[in-house]
């Protein structure tokens, strides 16, 4: 069974690892797998693309958290907002997500643009 590695086994690093361990793990990776460094590997590039998102996603401290509750921010599926709210429309929804903003067409002109 091919099971998926996490990010932190990924970058070879303790769940627990600051920045600096993430900064320093990376660019170590990153080095060892680039492409343009690798010519002759073909896994080289895909290697290093695991490595840059497993890097995207532990340096950034919101995605981090999100990532260690269980969630990985780029798998992120919003259907089913639109599954548990069929009877509303979209217009309701996005409202909901971003608030309710005042329409710019709602702002009067700048003063002296209609002499």
């Amino acid at each position: 069974m091919n099971e998926e590695k996490t990010y932190y086994e990924i970058l070879e690093i303790e769940k627990e690892a600051s920045e600096q361990e993430i900064k320093l793990a990376y660019r170590r990776l990153a080095k060892k797998y680039h492409p343009d460094l690798n010519k002759t590997d073909p896994k080289a590039k895909e290697k290093f693309i695991e490595i840059k998102n497993a890097y995207d996603t532990l340096i950034d401290p919101r995605k981090r958290k999100i990532y260690d509750v269980g969630y990985d921010p780029k798998n992120v599926d919003f259907s089913d907002i639109f599954r548990r709210n069929d009877s509303r429309s979209i217009r309701e929804i996005l409202s909901e997500i971003f608030g309710s903003q005042k329409p710019y067409y709602n702002k009067p002109p700048p003063e002296g643009m209609y002499m």
